[in-house]
């Protein structure tokens, strides 16, 4: 009975780790956040330790991808990208939105790449609820969040602002 105990137990650690909840680590308050999520769908979490994040600007990304809008732009981000975490937000960039990708606190500490911006450490940053990927609310995720160990790398993130910054011909504004 206790085996039977310790599986469940570790099938739950695996599964917190699977589903995003692994975020609310991030919270000055993990049970108000779990609560807010469950409430509103969007909590306040500070990146830093756990994880980054880069903000890249929405026409950037749909040049990239050659599509025009979040609601398509979910299977092209996962193959671009190694399936790592990427949510829409709307109106990131004043009018325009923006894709949110989850990075390693070390590569949002030294992101430097035109057309994008790393969210400063400790800031706070709107974070959806895992699962919340209801196109047309706010802010949901394009590509859901999963383990921990499925950040973005950089290169492939970088790549991918770079091209959207040709096809644009923004490449040399900020």
């Amino acid at each position: 009975m206790h085996e039977l105990t310790g599986v469940n137990v570790e099938h739950g650690r695996e599964q917190h780790l699977a589903d995003g909840r692994w975020l609310l680590e991030a919270a000055s308050s993990p049970r108000a956040a779990k609560a807010d999520w469950a409430d509103d769908g969007t909590t306040f979490l500070r990146p830093g330790s756990l994880f980054g994040a880069v903000a890249v600007r929405a026409s950037l990304v749909h040049a990239a991808l050659l599509l025009d809008e979040p609601t398509r732009c979910g299977p092209s981000l996962r193959t671009r990208l190694g399936r790592a975490p990427v949510f829409y937000q709307a109106n990131q960039f004043g009018r325009e939105g923006a894709y949110v990708v989850l990075v390693s606190a070390d590569v949002a500490a030294q992101w430097d790449v035109t057309g994008s911006v790393a969210h400063h450490r400790g800031a706070l940053l709107e974070v959806p609820a895992p699962g919340r990927a209801r196109a047309g609310a706010p802010i949901w995720w394009v590509v859901p969040v999963g383990a921990p160990d499925g950040l973005c790398e950089p290169e492939p993130l970088a790549a991918l602002v770079r091209q959207g910054l040709m096809v644009t011909g923004a490449v040399g504004r900020s």
